[in-house]
């Protein structure tokens, strides 16, 4: 289960990245044919840059969230460890018995 959540982790980081840098270049390349002037260049430098703040930005809220995760789960391992088992009362019996 936890190979799957990293493989989808490492694709999405993947389309976040590249998806800036496409439409970045297909913009420039348009606005290079209409007016003449290497603007490509430019908006793939603009896309590579958003890319990768985008990638860096979900890789931390992944990392931060499965810390947070984490603590959770120790702190109720802890307080599952520190609760006693449950015992019948030898004051209190069943009317039954």
């Amino acid at each position: 289960m936890e190979a799957l959540r990293y493989l989808s982790l490492i694709s999405q980081v993947g389309f976040t990245m590249v998806t800036p840098i496409l439409l970045c270049t297909f913009i420039g390349i348009k606005l290079e044919q209409r007016f003449e002037f290497p603007f490509t260049l430019i908006f793939i430098i603009l896309g590579v840059i958003s890319g990768c703040m985008s990638g860096f930005k979900l890789i931390m809220n992944t990392i931060k969230k499965m810390d947070k995760k984490k603590i959770e789960a120790d702190l109720q391992e802890q307080e599952n460890s520190f609760a006693s088992p449950k015992r019948e009362s030898r004051i209190f019996k069943n009317k039954d018995e």
